[in-house]
Order: structure tokens, then C-alpha cells, then sequence
């Protein structure tokens, strides 16, 4: 059957409840056939020709009475375009990205924020509402760096004591390097927020809209809209849609209920084969990050260094150790290597899942409920 023959669904719910009723043996009854099968995740039995469904005799779950729906069947390259919009909806507007990488983070923090608010077992989405939020928190910072450096060059040109070009050259020294390595981890921290964004929201979406066995089948057809769709990155670099296996185990556990599990996959994926790719590789990002950490660990310069770490607020930071995590503070330690980056996303994980389960639930919810509303930090 091609995809653009016409093909429908039913899906069954509970007539009290309004729920989908997943995970039930069904039975289709046609002109000189029966077709049986299980509803998958959403409730959906699988597609039938429209010819098929315009002759249906009669549609029942096997043992139990209930309601069904005719449910119209895209094409999965049409609803990966869909979801695709939805993302893009988010943070390019018109189909042009949002100009300022603190407005457009604010807009992704609230997205995955939602998406969290709509289905908890998106805990993956909760976790990444804060550490996109700490990502718009990097940008404010970098973006704080690079004012005052230039403010203190043009302070250093007009100082009446210093007379030569060389001597305010050599003064510059400092706030030039700070200038324009903040400047660079601001255009890449942004950089990468878009992309993963780009990458993983739809993901999340497909999978609300089709369940688990259309979002497996359909995965591999991601890529048929790469050249309909914005992807600010070459492909040479990362290829779009590619259909990684953490992805599909992912959404497996999710529909299994282990929450858990799914969100060290789609960690994995969000940080190897996404971010990897798109910012941790580049050898000046390397640099950038490399000083960030001596200054960090050292404290010089005084002010310079951005503390690297998860807060789990919708503030940038807050005085509650339990909300806080924090990357290796010591000069050698590299965030742009993945095994000792992922030590730290993994305790991140461990310890957001640890949050939930714990008293501190109630914060969480209304720190998420707030990123929803605004974005997050200010």
C-alpha cells in the first residue's frame, strides 16, 4: 500500500474515561474477512484501506464493549513534517529564527517544560526544561563577559597615563581573550541548544500523536523531509533525523513505564550523538571551555568563569544544595569530553528521578510550572 493511498485507523476508548485502550486484541469484521489484532499504545488498531473501512460490517474489542473512532492515517514522512513545524513553530516563527539566542533559549526552556506537563513520563523533557534553562543562563553570563571587556578596553584607550598603542595593546590583553572567548561559547552554547531542540522535541511529539509502534516504524522516514525543514547545521557535520538506536529504545521504555532508564538513552543521544557532533568537537569551543574551567578552578580571572553546573530551579541558582550539581571543579577536567561529561549528566539524572520521588516533588513541579509560563531565569 503507498503512502499516499488513502488509509484510516479506528481507535478505541473507554466510553466512561475518554482513554485510549491500549494493549487489547480487536476484531474488524468485513465482507468475507475478519482482521484481528491489538490496539498498539494510543489505542489505534492498525491502518486499513478506506476502501476496507467504508465496508466494515461491525468493529468490537474482543470481550469487552467500548467506543471507536475513525482516525484519518498520514503518512509518516507527513506527520514527521507535522511535528517538525510544531518545533519550529517554537523558535523560528515565519520560518526565520528567533535573532536573540536568550529569547529563542527562553522559548525552548517553556517547550520542553510543556511537554513534561503534558505526559510525566517525559522526564526526560522535565530535566532538559533546567538545563536548557542553565544553558540561557551560560548566554547571560558570556553575553555580561563580552560587555565588560569591551568596556574596560575602551576605558584602557582613553587612560591619560598610557600614551602608545603597545602599551594598550598589552593591557588589552586579558579582556581581548575574555572578550572573544565568551563571545564564541555564546554563539556555540546557543548553537547547540537549537539543534538538540530541532532534533528532539519532534520526537517527543510524533511518539504523543501515534504511540510507540507508529513512532517505530516510522522513525526511519524521518530523514525523506530533511530538505523541507530547518536545520541550521551542514550535513557533513550532522546528518538530519538520523535514527540512532538510543532513540528507539527510549520510547520503548518509555511505553514500558521505565522512566528512568528511557531518560539515560535519550541523554546519551542528546549528548553523543547530538551535541558531540554540533558543539563539543570544535577545537576553539575545546579552548573556550578549557579556559572557562581554569578560571573556574583557579579563580582568575576574578569574575571571568561561569560555574558549571544543573540547577533545578527556574532561577540560575539557588542556595538549596539538594537542587544543585556541579561538574569536576578542577583545572584538567574537560567538559568537552564525552565520558567524563556523561559521569556528570548520568548523577544529574540520577539525582532529578531521586527529587521526584522524594519531598521535594511539590519544588520541582512548580520550579517546571514556571519555566513553562516564562521560560525561566531572567
Amino acid at each position: 500500500m503507498g503512502e499516499d493511498e488513502a488509509q484510516v485507523a479506528l481507535r478505541f476508548i473507554d466510553e466512561l474515561t475518554q482513554t485510549p485502550l491500549a494493549a487489547k486484541r480487536y476484531r474488524l469484521e468485513l465482507p468475507g474477512k475478519v482482521i484481528e489484532g491489538t490496539t498498539d499504545s494510543g489505542g489505534y488498531t492498525q491502518p486499513i484501506a478506506a476502501a476496507d473501512r467504508a465496508q466494515l460490517l461491525a468493529w468490537r474489542l474482543i470481550g469487552k464493549a467500548c467506543k471507536a473512532i475513525d482516525v484519518p492515517i498520514l503518512g509518516c514522512a507527513s506527520i514527521w513534517l507535522r511535528v517538525q513545524r510544531e518545533a519550529e513553530a517554537w523558535i523560528a516563527p515565519g520560518g526565520k529564527l528567533i535573532a536573540d539566542p536568550i529569547a529563542r533559549n527562553r522559548r525552548i526552556n517553556q517547550a520542553y517544560a510543556q511537554l513534561w506537563q503534558a505526559d510525566h513520563r517525559f522526564q526526560w523533557a522535565g530535566l532538559a526544561a533546567f538545563a536548557s534553562k542553565q544553558v540561557g543562563c551560560g548566554l547571560l553570563h558570556a553575553a555580561d563577559n563580552v560587555r565588560t571587556a569591551l568596556k574596560e578596553m575602551v576605558d584602557n584607550a582613553n587612560r591619560p597615563d598610557i600614551t602608545g598603542s603597545a602599551d594598550i595593546a598589552a593591557m588589552n590583553t586579558i579582556p581581548a581573550a575574555i572578550s572573544a572567548s565568551s563571545a564564541y561559547m555564546y554563539q556555540q552554547r546557543a548553537f547547540g541548544n537549537t539543534i538538540l531542540f530541532l532534533d528532539i522535541y519532534p520526537l517527543h511529539r510524533f511518539y504523543m500523536l501515534r504511540g510507540y509502534e507508529h513512532f517505530r516504524t516510522c522513525l526511519l522516514q524521518r530523514t525523506e523531509i530533511s530538505n523541507q525543514v530547518l536545520w541550521p547545521i551542514k550535513d557533513s557535520q550532522l546528518k538530519f533525523g538520523t535514527a540512532h538506536n538510543e532513540i528507539y529504545k527510549a520510547f520503548e521504555l518509555i511505553t514500558q513505564n521505565q522512566i528512568e532508564e528511557s531518560v539515560q538513552k535519550l541523554a546519551f543521544h542528546e549528548q553523543i550523538n547530538i551535541l558531540q557532533a554540533a558543539i563539543y568537537n570544535d577545537l576553539t569551543m575545546q579552548g573556550a571551555l578549557q579556559a572557562n574551567q581554569f578560571s573556574w578552578a583557579t579563580g582568575f580571572p576574578t569574575g571571568v568563569s561561569a560555574e558549571i553546573k544543573l540547577t533545578r530551579s527556574s532561577q540560575c541558582s539557588t542556595p538549596s544544595s539538594s537542587l544543585n550539581i556541579w561538574f569536576t571543579r578542577t583545572k584538567m577536567a574537560k567538559l568537552y569530553d564525552k565520558n567524563q561529561r556523561m559521569n556528570f549528566v548520568y548523577d544529574a539524572a540520577a539525582r532529578f528521578n531521586a527529587l521526584l520521588h522524594n519531598g521535594s516533588r511539590s519544588a520541582i513541579e512548580s520550579s517546571i510550572n514556571t519555566i513553562a509560563s516564562n521560560g525561566g531565569a531572567q
